[in-house]
């Protein structure tokens, strides 16, 4: 865990120093995710991401992201947020300003169940700098031992660009 931490603290203090830097911001690069939502309909979720271009398309650009989630779940004999670890494949708009982005996604709930389906998303800036902002629904289907459900959220969040 304090292995991660000092990545995340590194990667923020990176992207300090290039923001302060008078040479625009490229469009493309690593991203961090964060926000809150809701899993399997109306459960609550803080949600962290780190995204990556992988390739640059003539109609768009395509980006690894990988997330970590905890969900809450109101019951009195649960003891504590389920974490769930996911990877999403995303394929964006080039645009300036408000992109649509979109593609398949898969999860798991350590060990417990899996989590399989898509994700589609909006995603624009803040101002002139390397903040911005995302809305996103997911559609996946929850794979449990012997069962499975359709598994339905939303995640609104704030997005860094280093």
């Amino acid at each position: 865990m304090k292995r991660l931490t000092l990545i995340f603290a590194g990667l923020l203090l990176a992207g300090s120093a290039a923001a302060q830097s008078d040479t625009p911001t490229p469009s493309g690069g690593v991203q961090v995710w964060g926000g809150v939502g809701t899993e399997v309909y109306l459960l609550p979720t803080l949600s962290l991401g780190l995204s990556a271009d992988v390739a640059q398309l003539p109609s768009g650009t395509l980006s690894v992201r990988g997330t970590a989630s905890a969900t809450l779940i109101p019951l009195p004999d649960v003891t504590g947020p389920i974490p769930v670890v996911g990877a999403d494949l995303l394929f964006r708009g080039n645009r300036a300003g408000l992109n649509v982005y979109g593609g398949p996604s898969v999860g798991t709930i350590l060990g417990a169940a899996w989590l399989l389906g898509g994700v589609v998303g909006v995603q624009g800036p803040l101002g002139q700098g390397n903040w911005g902002y995302f809305g996103e629904v997911k559609a996946r289907y929850l794979v449990v031992p012997g069962q499975g459900v359709f598994a339905p959220g939303v995640n609104l969040g704030v997005t860094y660009r280093f």
